[in-house]
């Protein structure tokens, strides 16, 4: 952990301010962690209950088992997401929420005074009986934001608290994100509907012909849809790498996705977040080293656009977050040797999940909305123990704090009532470091040695430490070494602060 040593704060005022506004990016696409896919923002799900086969009888667990009140209710719980700018991932999460709670019915009773939908409750401020049986009222409860019935301005959240007033929430699994709302008794029980709700949301969120809207923010490559089986359950950035090998490598002999080594817990693929190059087991194992070799220089190369985490190929590994050290040795952690363990008869691709589009070359403004600059970088003065040292970006409330640029979190503490108060440090992919301090709260999942993408959230705007009032201390340190000013540096990456 780095020492916090000799850092003041700038005063709530400075004598000149410079009034900026920033298009709110939306953090939904720019997610994470747990966040994936993303919807067009100008698109709205609109498949009618009729396009789809609904039972008649029963209540349906999987999608090709719902009957049509359970995909009326899935429906507009996605018109509603799409209306107020959420995507995949909520929406994945608002369905396996409400298939965990009500099976997806508009229930008229429940646990105490728990109605509808989500199960939400009169006594805890959800809203009125009449109002929590309205489907569309409970969803916007539910995502929360400033479309919710219950926005309070004056905090800048929803109260109960929604999705979207979850800080963090894009980087959790689906069960936490769910948790974070509901609080139920029975946390790991919304993680059995995952599968069932990506499948329900890729199919009504679709396009008009069926398939999932997958178009993402920046220079995110989308590739046309394979139509095989192995792409269910995958999450958007898999999809993409998966539907783009087999646009770019036709030959491939087999793609692999979520049914692929189950047994290890720790894998990445039944959680949708990698594919295998499945080498045809006949061919001289020379002729596949050559594919194999021209498919990883390829992923590489297009990782920005696919989302891509990491590749493994021929007892090597490439990673985003060490991508300035190229191929480095790969040992597989049992320390077995033979052709699969060693990844010389398949390719492994692991992707974050919704990254593609935001990779290391974005730089963005780390406040999110309206802020003023109340100190420039060097300004000395008794605010501070020696002279400043970035840049602070004040508001009036506790706005979102977002990473400059995708790295890896290098700290993240909390020296009290001193110096940065809650602060958290980022490491880029060549080296320079970016550091927030002041911070009202952190997002609760963020550790340490994480990577994380441009504009993921990271916390909050506070006061925190040796400050005078709410504002983001934001530094720029190239190399790891002696702070710049970030103004010019920022402006030299694209983001003008």
């Amino acid at each position: 952990m780095k020492a916090a040593v000799g850092l003041g704060v700038a005063a709530a005022l400075a004598a000149a301010t410079v009034l900026v506004v920033v298009p709110v990016l939306s953090v939904l696409l720019l997610a994470a962690g747990g966040g994936e896919d993303t919807l067009c923002s100008d698109h709205t799900a609109h498949h009618a209950v009729a396009d789809a086969a609904a039972r008649d009888d029963g209540v349906g667990t999987e999608f090709e088992t719902l009957n049509a009140e359970q995909l009326a209710n899935a429906q507009t719980i996605l018109d509603v997401g799409a209306q107020v700018g959420v995507g995949e991932f909520g929406l994945v999460v608002a369905i396996a929420t409400a298939m965990q709670e009500s099976k997806l019915i508009n229930l008229d009773h429940g646990d105490r005074d728990s109605l509808g939908l989500f199960q939400q409750r009169p006594s805890t401020g959800w809203g009125t009986p009449v109002q929590l049986r309205d489907p569309v009222f409970a969803a916007r409860a539910f995502f929360g934001g400033d479309s919710s019935p219950h926005w309070r301005a004056p905090t800048g959240r929803a109260e109960p608290p929604g999705l979207r007033d979850i800080v963090g929430y894009e980087s959790m699994t689906v069960a936490q994100a769910a948790q974070a709302v509901q609080r139920s008794a029975y946390p790991d029980a919304y993680a059995q509907w995952e599968q069932m709700a990506r499948i329900t949301v890729a199919t009504l969120a679709g396009d008009g012909d069926g398939e999932p809207v997958i178009c993402g923010p920046g220079d995110a490559m989308t590739c046309p849809a394979t139509g095989m089986e192995v792409e269910a359950g995958l999450t958007p950035d898999a999809l993409r790498v998966l539907r783009c090998l087999h646009d770019q490598f036709p030959d491939i002999h087999r793609l692999a996705g979520t049914g692929e080594r189950p047994s290890n817990p720790d894998s990445d693929h039944p959680a949708g977040r990698a594919v295998d190059v499945l080498f045809n087991p006949s061919m001289p194992a020379g002729t596949h080293r050559l594919d194999g070799d021209r498919i990883a220089t390829w992923l590489v190369e297009h990782a920005t656009e696919l989302g891509v985490k990491y590749v493994i190929w021929w007892e090597k590994i490439w990673s985003a977050d060490r991508a300035d050290e190229g191929w480095r040795p790969y040992e597989h952690p049992s320390g077995r040797d033979d052709d699969t363990s060693a990844h010389r008869d398949h390719l492994h691709v692991s992707v974050y999940g919704d990254s593609a589009g935001t990779g290391a070359g974005a730089w963005v403004v780390p406040v999110q909305g309206e802020y003023r600059i109340t100190a420039g970088f060097g300004q000395c003065g008794t605010y501070w123990s020696a002279c400043h040292t970035g840049v602070d970006m004040a508001a009036a409330g506790a706005r979102p704090i977002v990473a400059a640029a995708a790295g890896t979190v290098t700290t993240i503490a909390d020296l009290g009532g001193e110096s940065y108060g809650q602060y958290v440090t980022l490491t880029h992919a060549d080296g320079t470091e970016t550091w927030y301090g002041h911070l009202q709260a952190t997002a609760p999942s963020l550790v340490e040695d994480e990577h994380v993408r441009a504009g993921q959230l990271i916390g909050y705007m506070g006061a925190t430490g040796n400050a005078t009032g709410r504002h983001l201390h934001f530094e720029v340190r190239p190399g790891a070494g002696a702070p710049v000013d970030p103004v010019p540096w920022m402006r030299a990456h694209g983001a003008v602060l």
